[in-house]
């Protein structure tokens, strides 16, 4: 992620956790609500779906 550009931490918590080139992400596990973001990262899903992405799909980017 370093490479395609810089992470910040969402000031306003009600929208997301971490904002990334405009993305808003969210990251959590099993109840974590999407909030007002455009994904959320959950490490308990094995397949992605709508617009949650399982956690280890970004480890395999690493």
């Amino acid at each position: 992620m370093k490479n395609r550009g810089t992470p910040f931490a969402e000031k306003d918590e009600t929208k997301a956790d971490l904002v990334f080139n405009g993305i808003h992400l969210e990251f959590g596990g099993a109840n974590k609500n999407p909030k007002l973001a455009d994904f959320v990262i959950r490490d308990d899903i094995d397949l992605p779906v709508r617009n949650c992405i399982p956690m280890w799909v970004l480890g395999m980017g690493w």
